[in-house]
């Protein structure tokens, strides 16, 4: 489509916080800052300078490549959280039984 581009964390929260400026309900409503980030896209591309078919054939392109974006940060979000899992520390100690068996107390070693 294009060159590659560059997302960094401090883009997107600089993006988002023009948005929530301008609209404090994005702050609580991630569905509201979707929508505002999906209509300045639209809103470009109505000045876009080709034909209609031109523009119809890059919405879809940019659909998809929203597309894309969405599942490499989903999946990326998911391989963190997997392996902040797995570097989590056991912790040392046991549990020793008392009457109740839905009770136990902890005891560090």
């Amino acid at each position: 489509m294009s060159n590659d581009i560059t997302l960094s964390d401090q883009l997107i929260d600089n993006l988002y916080g023009v948005i929530c400026q301008h609209d404090e309900s994005a702050k609580q409503n991630m569905m509201v800052a979707l929508q505002y980030f999906a209509a300045v896209s639209g809103y470009m591309l109505g000045d876009y300078p080709g034909s209609d078919e031109e523009r119809e054939e890059l919405i879809d392109q940019l659909a998809a490549f929203t597309k894309n974006v969405s599942g490499d940060r989903a999946n990326q979000q998911q391989d963190q959280q997997q392996s902040a899992q797995q570097q989590a520390p056991a912790a040392a100690g046991k549990s020793v039984a008392t009457d109740d068996p839905a009770v136990g107390i902890w005891k560090p070693e």
